[in-house]
């Protein structure tokens, strides 16, 4: 039992969860004005976060086409990828839009 609990007081050998920084996340979105209802000015916007911008598309593109039941859709509509940090000359408007999301749902620092 003491060589157990000697381990666990090892700096460096607990599981703690690693904190990432906020503003390693991207962020993703999709914008989608449905034609197929004939609602005029039926918008839906997908969201979706990850560590590359790859990931952050393909998680939005994952709940768009699992939404829609039509990834053609998705992939014609108007989508937006930025890093999650303050604009640099308008490259990162979506981080006032989704700040504070992107640290609820990934539980960033």
């Amino acid at each position: 039992m003491t060589t157990i609990l000697a381990l666990g007081m090892i700096p460096g050998t607990r599981a703690e969860p690693q904190i990432v920084q906020c503003s390693s996340y991207y962020i993703s979105e999709i914008t989608l004005v449905s034609t197929a209802d004939g609602e005029a000015g039926h918008v839906q916007t997908f969201v979706g976060f990850g560590l590359s911008a790859e990931e952050a598309e393909r998680k939005v593109m994952g709940w768009c086409s699992h939404i829609k039941f039509d990834l053609e859709t998705c992939l014609s509509s108007d989508r937006v990828t930025a890093r999650n940090v303050p604009p640099e000359g308008g490259s990162g408007l979506l981080h006032f839009k989704y700040m504070k999301a992107v640290a609820r749902m990934t539980g960033c620092d």
